[in-house]
């Protein structure tokens, strides 16, 4: 046993001898990177809709959604992303985009955040904010029409006039509470 220890890095070398080079003198050299390799996500500012589904599937918080005033915040910290995919995958209308890109190395954490900044929609009814942006709306009403009636108002608002309908439709005479 002792001498098969003493002879194993002869035998590694050997194979070593007949394989050949197998490194690359990276960054002299670029590396290999086939199709299937995953680096920092890309975000179309054109096609998100600030619905959240991204934030909700990733795994090391690299994608946060803040919620200020009239505005949604998108926010995309490389520093902790672990380039699974994930969020592209469930992004419902194809905004993320998985790129090849992985030399993300910078002097200050700055550089490793993108922000994608929303606007909120206003109530139809009594003009507060929505929670949800143009191309929220636009997509909900695409994928189901019926919500075309109650997608321009606050939660309240919507309640209201579902409440209203329902009594019109049972015959009551309401006062009109849709503001």
């Amino acid at each position: 046993m002792g001498l098969k220890k003493l002879f194993k890095p002869f035998k590694l070398i050997s194979v070593a001898r007949r394989s050949g080079v197998v490194t690359v003198l990276y960054p002299y050299q670029k590396p290999l990177i086939t199709t299937e390799f995953r680096g920092k996500i890309s975000i179309d500012a054109s096609k998100c809709m600030g619905c959240g589904a991204c934030v909700n599937v990733c795994p090391p918080n690299a994608l946060t959604l803040n919620r200020r005033d009239n505005t949604i915040i998108l926010n995309y910290f490389m520093g902790r992303c672990i380039f699974c995919g994930r969020c592209a995958e469930v992004c419902p209308v194809g905004a993320i985009t998985v790129t090849h890109e992985f030399e993300l190395a910078s002097m200050s954490t700055r550089d490793l955040n993108e922000s994608l900044v929303h606007q909120v929609e206003k109530c139809s009814g009594c003009g507060g904010g929505l929670g949800a942006t143009r191309r929220k709306l636009q997509y909900v009403i695409l994928h189901s029409p019926t919500a075309e009636n109650y997608v321009h108002l606050c939660p309240d608002c919507r309640k209201k006039r579902f409440i209203n309908a329902l009594a019109m439709k049972m015959g009551a005479r309401t006062e009109n509470v849709e503001g």
